[in-house]
């Protein structure tokens, strides 16, 4: 019983003597807008998925690699850059009865919490703010890759992230469901630069 309770006692201080787990901070990545992407898409009368984009974008993005659940994503998005591929309908995103940007001229999204699904996976969930609505959304997110840029010699990663939104509890759909559907698909392809800057942006682009 002595013995037992010795070799307890010296188990429980090894324990508490042994170097806890510890990730390093997560560094800040610059996304490139060049080639990062913000793309919807939408069943129109059940005969096609219409696309379109958003083409401006604010992206602040704090990346760990070794732990991908201490990383961070803040987004804004004017709605003003929203690109339909149609002029026409391109002049009626900002009224009233769609995203109406005279009172909400942008869309938010912050995380809350990342949840790694894998060895180059995790599910994003945040925070959607669209025309001062805002609800709980969650993204399915790949790493794709991390290189050493051949021109730059700076780390550059790349990731795919999709998700599911209903645009009416958003208040941006006043059409029937018939015409355009409730459910939007977004995808997202996004290449960052480690630090604060990419560096083939002009001055005019920084």
């Amino acid at each position: 019983m002595i013995r037992k309770s010795i070799a307890v006692s010296i188990m429980l201080a090894t324990l508490l003597q042994a170097p806890a787990v510890t990730y390093a901070e997560p560094l800040l990545y610059t996304p490139d807008r060049w080639h990062t992407r913000i793309y919807f898409t939408v069943s129109h009368m059940g005969l096609s998925n219409y696309g379109g984009r958003f083409v401006e974008h604010d992206i602040q993005f704090m990346f760990d690699e070794e732990n991908m659940e201490n990383s961070s994503v803040e987004v804004t998005v004017p709605v003003s850059s929203i690109d339909t591929f149609s002029p026409e309908l391109n002049s009626k995103m900002p009224n009233p009865e769609f995203f109406d940007t005279a009172q909400h001229p942008q869309i938010h999204f912050k995380s809350t919490e990342i949840e790694q699904s894998g060895e180059k996976t995790a599910r994003m969930t945040g925070d959607l703010t669209i025309k001062g609505v805002t609800l709980p959304i969650t993204f399915d997110v790949t790493y794709n890759k991390k290189v050493m840029h051949p021109f730059y010699e700076l780390n550059n990663v790349g990731f795919t992230a999709v998700a599911t939104l209903d645009n009416r509890a958003y208040g941006v759909n006043p059409l029937p469901d018939w015409m355009l559907a409730s459910t939007v698909d977004v995808r997202v392809e996004m290449e960052a630069f480690e630090g604060d800057k990419v560096p083939y942006y002009s001055k005019d682009e920084e």
